[in-house]
């Protein structure tokens, strides 16, 4: 039902003329965009020859960088993650942290993707179909990268589970929130990725995950989302690195259409 809602919801607001891609910039214009400005990957009959094409995107410097990034920020966290894990126990359970594990199963994101497609097709709203396509992907290839290094990893949860490390339920909802900023800039990234963040909360607060699962999980779901909806958004801001004698320079430069 939730899901149903939620992806009835996007539709809805995608399906507005005023809506165009997010690749010609933020600012929503009035003219109404050609269905082939939000092409249909055809994420169901094209499920196994889209992931293996995302698979082969994912090694980048992006993808890199949001490693790295990842990978420090979990070991920063590493050392308390007993303390925090023993605090939630401490506190007992909380009603809140539910709708947390509710909505960051995969089952859950995985069904809004696909209820976002399926009712783009049935409202003929070509923006809802190529978002949903992204979203479907995204939690496709999410789930092999953070399924694979579950099984790899084998870390214990702080319950007392399997297969800790890193949280399914972030990545996937961070993979979520990195379509939506992608496609939709910070209109779709800062309502998914509040959402996102609260549920990598709840699954502290639950000990279902250590701090680092999380911290790592987010990464993941960011590598997954981007890799999927990577050029779909035209940037407003550019920063490059260079090199430069007897050092390096970073060029920040802003676009002005």
């Amino acid at each position: 039902m939730w899901t149903a809602a939620w992806a009835l919801t996007l539709t809805l607001g995608l399906s507005s003329p005023a809506i165009r891609p997010a690749a010609g910039g933020d600012a929503p214009r009035a003219a109404a965009t050609p269905a082939t400005a939000w092409p249909d990957s055809r994420p169901l009959t094209h499920l196994f020859q889209n992931l293996v094409t995302d698979l082969a995107h994912v090694p980048s410097r992006a993808s890199l960088v949001t490693a790295v990034v990842g990978g420090a920020g979990a070991g920063a966290v590493h050392p308390i993650d007993r303390d925090l894990a023993d605090w939630a126990g401490r506190a007992g359970a909380a009603s809140y942290t539910r709708a947390g594990n509710l909505a960051g199963q995969g089952a859950t994101q995985a069904g809004a993707a696909l209820a976002t497609y399926v009712i783009g097709k049935i409202a003929h709203a070509p923006p809802a179909v190529h978002i949903g396509g992204d979203l479907i992907r995204a939690q496709v290839l999410n789930a092999v990268l953070t399924d694979g290094l579950k099984v790899i990893v084998g870390r214990t949860r702080p319950n007392g589970g399997r297969w800790s490390f890193p949280s399914g339920h972030t990545s996937a909802s961070v993979a979520t929130a990195a379509v939506l900023g992608e496609n939709l800039g910070w209109r779709g990234a800062v309502p998914a990725g509040a959402l996102a963040g609260f549920i990598g909360w709840t699954r502290l607060r639950d000990r279902a995950h250590y701090a680092s699962d999380v911290v790592f999980g987010a990464a993941i779901g960011l590598i997954a989302g981007r890799t999927v909806a990577a050029g779909h958004r035209r940037r407003t801001w550019t920063v490059t690195p260079a090199r430069t004698r007897g050092g390096f320079a970073i060029f920040v430069v802003r676009r002005v259409d």
